[in-house]
């Protein structure tokens, strides 16, 4: 499971308290104190962030609220990234580095940023599409929006923006934070500004601190990349063991020259575990067969190591909702094979 920043998690809880929401019952449900929500170089699964914003959903009854959590900028919440970010010498410097440093801020979205026909698009990409959160997608637009208009200036405005979720019945609030042309439905998220905007100077801009920021960012980079290196080699060695329905810590271990106890702790440090790896390969594997139309569904769930095809499909609806033949056919495959 991907991992992402305290920082992002830390500013939808900020934003919930200043509202007079409380927390107590989502912390209780993940085992969190404050102070854990709060560590500096903290990161968590993907899905914690996810579950915090689908909290926020519940407790305020507005499906929009990413949006308002966006918008709502604070030195304090920024993290490393924003702030080194902010002290490079212009917009088009801090894309390049943003894009770069992605994986710091959340492992489970590819960003990129490209110049066409005098336009900038910076897009946001969830790696695995079956994680994809609409809420978050709506916090992260607003807040890139939100902040270049506070750290860059008042004059960048958006020529367009795409969302890649369906139009939301309250397009009004979207329209009020963005101010210009909205996409839905789109194949990424993105926006889309004027060129000329990158080569805007930063104004508070500090290159002493951007030098020492730097240093502090490509230490962590470091330590992100060796964890991602241990849970793709183990996820490679899952992946090969799929059919067998047979997943051994202690040879998969053994054949990484770790202990089991390593790898646990290993894994976990990167905000990851065994099982989490092992349902993601089979997740991962069943949308691919699903989405190809070309096994039975019995044959899917032997594929990926079911003994029996009930137990795969209570396994897949638990991934994403769904049943096997319902996700098969809302996938355009029409009826598939049974």
């Amino acid at each position: 499971m991907p991992s992402v920043a305290a920082a992002s998690i830390q500013s939808v809880c900020a934003y919930l308290e200043s509202q007079n929401y409380s927390l107590d019952e989502w912390r209780e449900r993940h085992s969190l104190s404050r102070d854990d929500i709060m560590a500096p170089d903290g990161r968590f699964q993907l899905t914690v962030l996810h579950d915090v914003l689908d909290h926020a959903v519940a407790v305020t009854k507005n499906p929009s609220v990413g949006l308002l959590i966006g918008a709502v900028i604070s030195t304090s919440s920024m993290g490393v990234i924003g702030h080194i970010l902010f002290n490079n010498r212009t917009l088009g410097e801090a894309l390049t580095q943003y894009v770069r440093l992605a994986a710091l801020v959340n492992e489970g979205l590819a960003v990129e940023l490209e110049v066409d026909d005098g336009e900038a698009i910076v897009s946001f990409d969830y790696i695995q599409p079956e994680l994809y959160h609409a809420v978050n997608i709506d916090r992260m637009l607003v807040q890139t929006v939100a902040r270049a208009k506070k750290y860059v200036s008042e004059q960048v405005y958006m020529t367009r923006v795409g969302f890649h979720h369906p139009e939301p019945e309250s397009r009004a609030a979207y329209v009020d934070y963005f101010d210009c042309p909205l996409n839905f439905s789109e194949p990424r998220s993105y926006i889309a500004f004027e060129e000329k905007f990158l080569d805007f100077e930063l104004p508070q801009r500090n290159p002493y601190l951007h030098q020492a920021l730097s240093r502090q960012v490509e230490s962590l980079l470091s330590r992100l990349r060796q964890r991602r290196s241990l849970s793709a080699r183990v996820r490679h060695l899952v992946n090969g063991r799929l059919s067998q329905g047979e997943f051994d810590a202690e040879a998969i271990a053994s054949e990484l020259c770790v202990s089991r106890h390593t790898l646990y702790r290993r894994l976990k440090a990167e905000g990851n575990s065994f099982h989490d790896i092992i349902e993601s390969a089979r997740r991962d594997k069943a949308v691919a067969y699903l989405r190809k139309n070309k096994y039975a569904l019995s044959e899917i769930a032997f594929l990926l190591g079911f003994s029996e095809l009930s137990a795969f499909s209570r396994a897949f609806k638990r991934w994403t909702g769904q049943s096997p033949a319902s996700y098969r056919r809302s996938n355009g495959s029409g009826a598939g094979r049974a």
